[in-house]
């Protein structure tokens, strides 16, 4: 089984019609943090199919970040709300 990793993931878009494109697209995926900021938990594959298709939506003027976050640094986020939403989840059981 991949392993799922956590991904921050901000864009810039200039045309109103394409950011509405792009955000719905991503909700999709995870979970909206701010405006244009969401965090999605993915393995490599879907991390490369969701490039792949927000380059179809996104012209050359637009800006796009991903950031992708270990266990590690995602066990070190903080929120403001305090919970632990970046942690890991344990699997309550395993597939042999």
């Amino acid at each position: 089984m991949a392993q799922k990793l956590w991904y921050l993931i901000a864009y810039d878009i200039r045309e109103p019609k394409r950011l509405r494109a792009v955000a719905k697209h991503l909700e999709g995926y995870g979970e909206r943090l701010q405006f244009s900021i969401f965090r999605c938990r993915l393995t490599e594959r879907e991390l490369e199919r969701l490039r792949w298709e927000l380059t179809e939506k996104m012209l050359q003027e637009d800006d796009l970040l991903i950031v992708g976050l270990c266990a590690r640094c995602g066990s070190h986020v903080t929120e403001k709300k305090g919970d632990d939403k970046w942690k890991e989840p344990v699997s309550s059981y395993e597939i042999v």
